[in-house]
């Protein structure tokens, strides 16, 4: 015991807890994870109401990455459900295959949207033949894969509820979303005659059956098996760097003051908040960066019907304006044992900016709108609601920005001079990815940490590494 290394990792959502798995699986660190709330996971975590075991929004267990998905699996065995994935788009008051189909559009938008959209796209496809130039946005990329028509009636839309302004987005945010075939492969998935691939769409996907949460208690199980420690309710306070070379971490528990010593640092809290316990404000550059980093808040308004069920998707996304919600979300169609059997729930979720008038409504008339929205989309009666709860979390999506690459630059640059630390996780590597990713980034520093490399090394390779990250719905 005495010869592991001691490795600190902030923040026990599945990056930070991912790091811990994959470390203390090595048998040389002796892992201790500290989370400020009282509980573990993050969004990624469960929490019961009224009877209901509900989920922060809707997750998958699903990945294309090599191994990762055969690394969740032995690791939680039995405890996982295999699911037919079943996911459309509300559009014109009809359900629309997702991802996107034009016979299935042509049904539900006439032949004359029909028309144009495929004009739009045949047009953009010549003009693309002509200008190889990389695309400089978001805005921009998709207009070239699908046409003004279609950018403007799906994606425009649907991008401004998620993320504001798509014209102001880096164009990686939508190569996160939007894998990159060539113009005929998208026209032969378009048409229905070239089926989309395990990297475009998931047929199928995991889930655990006592809720999402279960992934994390996994995690966090195995490392306490392995003699690793998970303190909550531990809020960090100060960390101490002899140099450059981070020495302790103090944290509060309770009151009580409590020091860690730390051979590694490995941080998935926000960027900006480990930059000020790092560096304190010692460095104007960095500040300036790091604050200037682009987030959105979410909003979570679960609404409790008295129905045995109302989907027959588990989850719909929703790119017209007029309603509040970019998706919605039925827990039943997980497992309908997280739930009463003659109840059910639907997670209405939406993100938004801290000025937003969203943010700033109140959530009566949140729930308000949400009802009204579910009454106008025919998918519940306003009479059968019994109940609803509304969560809120700050800066939990990163928005790419069109200098967002800048402003990394100056942040990794700074960090990379401190000499024990590393970042995992969505929020700590400011990179937006989904749980598979955050495994991986785990797997990944566990790997390149036992052979040898450096910390300024692994944060440079992972950097490039996270870039070939897609988001697969």
């Amino acid at each position: 015991m005495g010869d592991k290394k001691d490795v600190v990792i902030l923040g026990a959502g599945i990056g930070g807890l991912a790091a811990g798995y994959f470390l203390s699986r090595t048998g040389k660190y002796k892992v201790t994870i500290l989370e400020k709330e009282p509980v573990i996971g993050g969004l990624c975590g469960s929490f019961k109401h009224d009877g209901f075991t509900l989920d922060y929004g809707a997750h998958k267990i699903y990945s294309v990455i090599p191994g990762i998905l055969d690394e969740i699996v032995n690791l939680m065995g039995d405890r996982l459900l295999k699911l037919p994935k079943r996911n459309r788009l509300f559009l014109n008051r009809h359900l629309v295959d997702y991802p996107l189909r034009l016979g299935n559009l042509s049904q539900t938008l006439g032949p004359a949207m029909f028309f144009r959209l495929g004009m739009g796209y045949a047009f953009e496809l010549f003009k693309g033949a002509l200008n190889r130039n990389d695309a400089g946005s978001y805005e921009e990329y998709i207009i070239r894969r699908f046409g003004r028509p279609a950018y403007k009636l799906v994606f425009e839309p649907l991008a401004d509820k998620v993320w504001g302004n798509p014209s102001s987005l880096h164009l990686e945010m939508a190569r996160t979303r939007v894998p990159s075939s060539g113009g005929l492969e998208v026209i032969l998935k378009l048409l229905g005659i070239k089926k989309e691939t395990a990297e475009t769409s998931a047929e199928s996907f995991y889930y655990p059956r006592n809720g999402f949460g279960d992934f994390p208690n996994a995690l966090k199980e195995q490392i306490e098996r392995m003699d690793g420690k998970i303190i909550t309710n531990a809020k960090v306070t100060e960390i101490r760097k002899e140099d450059e070379k981070i020495s302790s971490v103090i944290c509060s528990i309770h009151g009580e003051h409590r020091s860690f010593p730390c051979d590694l640092l490995i941080s998935s809290i926000p960027i900006e908040e480990l930059g000020r316990l790092v560096f304190r404000d010692e460095d104007s550059e960095f500040n300036h960066a790091v604050g200037s980093l682009q987030f959105r808040h979410l909003i979570l308004i679960y609404i409790f019907v008295n129905r045995p069920l109302i989907l027959s998707d588990q989850w719909i996304f929703f790119p017209e304006r007029q309603f509040i919600f970019s998706r919605i979300f039925e827990q039943k169609q997980m497992n309908p044992d997280l739930c009463p059997p003659d109840k059910t729930a639907i997670c209405c979720d939406f993100t938004c900016s801290e000025d937003s008038w969203q943010w700033q409504t109140s959530n009566e008339e949140l729930t308000k709108k949400c009802v009204e929205g579910l009454v106008e989309g025919g998918f519940i009666k306003a009479e059968e609601v019994i109940g609803h709860l509304v969560k809120r979390r700050k800066n939990f999506y990163p928005r790419y920005d069109l200098q967002y690459e800048d402003k990394m630059q100056v942040v990794i640059n700074k960090l990379k001079q401190v000499e024990n630390l590393l970042l995992t996780g969505r929020i700590g590597m400011y990179n937006y990815n989904n749980a598979d990713h955050c495994m991986d980034m785990g797997r990944f520093i566990s790997e390149k940490l036992v052979v040898g490399i450096s910390c300024h090394q692994i944060i440079e390779e992972m950097e490039k590494h996270v870039r070939d990250y897609r988001i697969v719905d």
